[in-house]
């Protein structure tokens, strides 16, 4: 299965293999060039800012053998270019050997309860952006203003509305700022899809 046909709740915090011309170029860029190299085996994380992330943890050659990525350095991959690749999601990959470099990734990147609580809400998929979960489409209602959506990092809940804050500028003026933070919720719209909204 490509990537793009994954939902990120599937293979965050997952063990993966991911093949594909564009992993090998990938990898190679990193300096890490292996003779036969066909794929590559990575933790997956979501980076609250950067969206889906990769973070190697061992080389595929083509003789069935592996090559352990050194655990002191970071090696990351981010969502975007590998969209069109083959991944696999490697249930039976003894992650002890990889339990130092995951543990600390866990750590490091770990977010809070309501921010952790709003990846599960599904009803909000079709607002998420595909390679950041954290950032939905919101669409700003207000009276004498055309709807208009802008893109919202959530930053929590609670329990009845969504709270996050604007990233990005709306052509009209709706007198909110740059990271300005807003509530909105859900609404079913009339072709029975659901968007975010924020009513003004």
């Amino acid at each position: 299965m490509k990537l793009h046909e994954m939902n990120f709740r599937d293979i965050n915090q997952q063990i993966i293999r991911i093949q594909g011309n564009e992993i090998v170029k990938q990898i190679h860029s990193m300096k890490l060039d292996a003779n036969g190299l066909i794929a590559g085996m990575f933790y997956c994380y979501i980076d609250h800012e950067k969206g889906i992330t990769f973070e190697l943890l061992a080389l595929e050659l083509e003789d069935g053998k592996y090559l352990i990525a050194p655990k002191e350095y970071s090696y990351k991959l981010r969502c975007r270019p590998l969209l069109d690749e083959e991944i696999e999601i490697l249930n039976d990959v003894n992650r002890e050997m990889f339990k130092e470099k995951i543990d600390t990734i866990d750590e490091i990147y770990k977010v809070s309860e309501d921010i952790l609580k709003t990846r599960y809400i599904k009803e909000i998929d079709d607002s998420r952006h595909s390679e950041y979960p954290d950032d939905v489409r919101v669409f700003l209602l207000k009276k004498d203003k055309n709807p208009e959506a802008c893109w919202v990092r959530i930053i929590g809940t609670n329990e009845r509305k969504l709270t996050g804050k604007i990233l990005t500028k709306t052509m009209q003026d709706f007198d909110l700022e740059l990271e300005e933070i807003i509530e909105f919720g859900t609404m079913t719209m009339e072709d029975n899809s659901i968007s975010c909204v924020c009513i003004l």
